[in-house]
């Protein structure tokens, strides 16, 4: 009882402090679960982890790699909760400029719309992101 506790407030840190608490790796993956790239409207390099099971809930790692308005050209981590409703995923985490993790947002949230067809995601701000592999 007290390995379990501890394995759940150290995770809750963890997460608190922007670093990626992997999944299990008995965990199954979700239809969205996957690496997706795209280059931003400023020309950077951006990815986007999901992990999980898919099952309305993932766990999601965007990462800009030159997040030029929000940390001065700086890359650019946000890490939080995926909600899945019908084809649209919105993530709602906590942005985070590099290195230093100085927080820039306390909360902020993004949308994908999953379009199955060419297995593609599109964000808020027009962008269309690719599954790797």
């Amino acid at each position: 009882m007290a390995h379990t506790r501890l394995a759940t407030a150290l995770s809750a840190v963890l997460m608190l402090a922007g670093v990626a608490v992997a999944a299990p790796a008995s965990a199954a993956s979700g239809p969205l679960a996957g690496t997706w790239t795209s280059i931003d409207t400023d020309g950077s390099n951006q990815t986007l982890d999901i992990m999980g099971s898919g099952g309305h809930v993932y766990s999601m790692i965007y990462v800009d790699d030159a997040a030029t308005s929000a940390c001065n050209g700086n890359p650019a981590m946000i890490t939080g909760p995926g909600i899945v409703d019908g084809d649209v995923l919105v993530m709602n985490g906590t942005l985070t400029c590099l290195p230093g993790g100085n927080v820039f947002r306390s909360r902020l949230t993004v949308s994908f719309v999953h379009d199955s067809s060419t297995d593609t995601l599109t964000d808020d701000f027009g962008i269309v992101w690719q599954r790797e592999g």
